[in-house]
């Protein structure tokens, strides 16, 4: 079924439930699908038809719930754009797409020569139905996401494809009577289509948090009475931080799904002493989630659970792929995963009883607070500053973030640089969460048989000067 007709289900039998409720503002679910209708309306009256690309450039709220779901109710195909992006990086998403719209918040826009419209939900002619129908298949959401390679890749999902993640959702234990509070960004898998998306296919409530803010959201909590949440390891450390430090009068959580990165069994231990239910871990990408979970009461703390709803898994050479309804159907502008198998990149361990156990990455990318960089990506900006003259980047262990940047660089002859000036000119090109951290200088870095700088190298030399 299609995620607009479901909405329109979920509104026909409960009207005058509560969709959304951010802040002050509250939609149920008769008004809430006026409004998307209204919206889709004045989008098709700008001239905009099935099958384009509308970037959507905004933080967590209503406006930007009512814009995917207008894309679905008409056949648009939906671009988030990530709000820590440069305006470097912003451009390369809009022409990559292909947007023909770009609808920005008035602090986060960019120049560009796309139609640039604000969030408008008053048509000139209301009597016209998004039409026509889209079909499930096609494309409807265009998350895109660092990956392994040096440029992001947009992962692409149908509304058959959010449904079935939907469906995975509703297999974990998630149901009609919960109230999820959604405080991740709406601009990532996790935010549009586990907090959002799923709850409102099911016919829950949905509470949104404009920005993450960790008093704002504990705040937000107590005021809902919100039964569910999800968020990243370094969310839930900053929210259990917070109730210790002014503890607030929570008791209507049932259960907490976390993920984007390990999580560590005593922080697991942590959340449920201090909420009184507990936080269960899971696994997924922006390409399908959650698609591996520890179920309420049959949790195995440490894994990364077993395969959820329809999902299979397959473990090649020490590789997990999967395969579902819920598995998007390939990258823009590449051909669809073969045979409807996704190649994780995870290398890990199925133990007797099911559960997945990962063990590695087979690609390079570094897992900062749940959010994928390419190295690739970050070396790229670092040859452009005119001192460079190589580049090596790996992850760096961080008890905090998991992960963090690490560069090695050699200084071009003749040129000098300090790490600081580095880091800086890094800033001014990309997100701040993907700048490293930290760079060391070598007067050469170690190479292949190719000249291709060698990763593993550099983590093994990191290793060693950090034991001796």
């Amino acid at each position: 079924m299609l995620i607009w007709n479901q909405l329109k289900t979920r509104a026909a039998a409960q009207p005058d439930k509560r969709a959304l409720v951010c802040g002050e503002t509250t939609l149920t679910y008769a008004q809430f699908t006026e409004q998307v209708e209204n919206v889709a309306r004045a989008w098709m009256q700008k001239g905009l038809k099935p099958g384009d690309r509308i970037a959507l450039h905004m933080r967590n709220s209503i406006e930007l719930a009512t814009c995917y779901y207008a894309c679905f109710a008409a056949g648009f195909v939906a671009v988030p754009v990530n709000t820590r992006l440069t305006p470097e990086e912003i451009a390369y998403v809009l022409e990559h797409s292909g947007a023909k719209a770009y609808l920005a918040q008035a602090d986060l826009r960019i120049p560009t020569s796309l139609p640039s419209w604000e969030f408008d939900a008053n048509p000139s002619d209301k009597s016209k139905s998004p039409s026509p129908v889209p079909h499930p298949d096609d494309p409807a959401l265009l998350l895109y996401t660092s990956g392994t390679t040096a440029r992001p890749k947009g992962v692409n999902h149908s509304q058959r494809t959010l449904a079935g993640n939907a469906s995975y959702m509703e297999a974990w234990g998630l149901k009609s009577d919960d109230h999820t509070l959604l405080f991740t960004a709406m601009v990532h898998a996790s935010g549009a289509i586990v907090l959002l998306i799923s709850p409102l296919w099911m016919g829950a409530t949905v509470t949104i948090v404009p920005v993450f803010d960790p008093a704002a959201v504990l705040d937000t909590w107590e005021r809902s009475g919100a039964t569910f949440l999800m968020g990243l390891p370094t969310m839930i450390r900053a929210l259990v931080a917070e109730q210790r430090s002014r503890p607030r009068n929570i008791t209507t959580g049932r259960s907490a799904l976390c993920g984007g990165d390990a999580v560590p069994i005593p922080l697991q231990q942590d959340y449920a002493a201090t909420f009184g239910h507990p936080l269960i871990e899971g696994f997924g990408m922006t390409e399908g989630l959650p698609t591996l979970v520890n179920l309420p009461g049959n949790n195995r703390p440490g894994s990364m659970g077993r395969p959820i709803g329809d999902v299979e898994i397959r473990i090649v050479d020490g590789e997990l792929w999967m395969r579902g309804s819920g598995i998007a159907t390939g990258y823009w502008g590449h051909p669809p995963f073969e045979d409807g198998w996704l190649k994780t990149g995870d290398l890990v361990e199925i133990d007797p009883d099911g559960f997945v156990w990962f063990r590695g990455r087979k690609k390079e990318i570094i897992v900062r607070g749940g959010s994928n960089i390419a190295p690739q990506e970050v070396e790229e900006t670092l040859y452009k500053h005119p001192a460079v003259g190589e580049a090596g980047v790996i992850g760096e262990p961080n008890e905090y973030w998991g992960e963090v940047v690490l560069a090695y660089v050699a200084l071009r002859q003749g040129h000098t640089a300090t790490p600081e000036e580095l880091i800086a000119f890094s800033k001014q090109h990309l997100a701040e969460y993907k700048c490293p951290e930290q760079i060391l200088f070598l007067p050469v870095l170690p190479k292949g048989a190719t000249g291709k700088v060698q990763r593993r190298a550099l983590k093994d030399l990191r290793s060693a000067a950090a034991a001796s």
